[in-house]
């Protein structure tokens, strides 16, 4: 086998184990498994919800320096001058000393960030509830008018138990209404089980334990249709994998020639006596 089979052997075994992180995972040992996967941990997030504010560079608006000066004048008129003479002259020290010398009014702007982040963040998964399960939706609505402080709470287990899915429709909306239809099934499922477990009317037992039936045959479909999901993002990270080796190797090919190392040497030794950057030799 040569170098280049051996490089996509290796990525497409990454490909395969970065799979595991996909939703529609893969069978387990067990003949169970098939009904089991995505029960167990339930519908909710496996990974955080997001990056979230303070993950990316913190950058201060106009109007929030400005808030901070205010604050800081109040405290230290001396010191907010000498800051103040610093924004235009030099603006990266000035945001150093605005954090030094001002951090109970910096920590206050943070903290308002975040506490919009997660309130927009609450809007828009309220809002995709109220579309795609409003029974859940109305029920929250109901209970914050109730009881506020149990609210949140159950806030809290309806995100666990629809994050996941909420997540999904915004970066793979097909994919979300296969979890969502799935996570009905089983609802159906476990109501149907329990039904059958408390009749005792014989025929009304058979009808229940056929209508079991036709629901388990559904979620059979729905859980094909997620491995074949898994399936085709499989083929499609491979073949960039495919192209990534390819367009290395031509790379590693060219900077291979004798030319072109001449012509890098040369133009790299210009380069560092003019103090300019160019070929990447870091």
């Amino acid at each position: 086998m040569d170098k280049s089979r051996a490089i996509i052997l290796i990525l497409a075994m990454a490909a395969i184990v970065a799979v595991v992180a996909m939703p529609c995972s893969a069978d387990r040992n067990d003949e169970d498994s098939m009904w089991t996967e995505g029960e167990d941990r339930g519908p909710g997030p496996r990974r955080g919800p997001g990056r979230g504010p303070g993950r990316e560079r913190f950058e201060l608006t106009d109007e929030e320096v400005d808030r901070i000066m205010e604050g800081l004048k109040k405290r230290s008129p001396e010191k907010a001058k000498e800051i103040a003479e610093l924004r235009k002259k030099d603006p990266d020290r000035f945001r150093e000393e605005l954090r030094r010398h001002a951090r109970e009014e910096f920590g206050k702007i943070v903290r308002e960030r975040i506490e919009k982040w997660q309130a927009e963040k609450r809007a828009r998964f309220l809002e995709w509830l109220a579309k795609n399960v409003p029974e859940q939706a109305e029920e929250l609505a109901k209970l914050k008018d109730r009881s506020p402080d149990h609210y949140g709470e159950r806030y809290e287990l309806v995100l666990k138990k629809y994050g996941r899915i909420y997540n999904e429709s915004r970066r793979n909306p097909e994919l979300a209404k296969v979890l969502l239809e799935d996570l009905k099934l089983q609802k159906r499922r476990d109501q149907l089980l329990g039904k059958i477990h408390t009749t005792t009317d014989r025929g009304e037992k058979e009808k229940l334990i056929k209508e079991l039936d036709e629901v388990v045959g559904l979620r059979y479909d729905i859980i094909v249709r997620r491995k074949q999901m898994a399936y085709e993002w499989l083929l499609k990270r491979l073949e960039e994998l495919r192209n990534q080796v390819r367009e290395s190797r031509a790379e590693i090919h060219k900077a291979q020639d004798a030319k072109v190392k001449a012509e890098n040497t040369r133009k790299r030794t210009r380069e560092l006596l003019e103090e300019k950057e160019g070929f990447r030799w870091d």
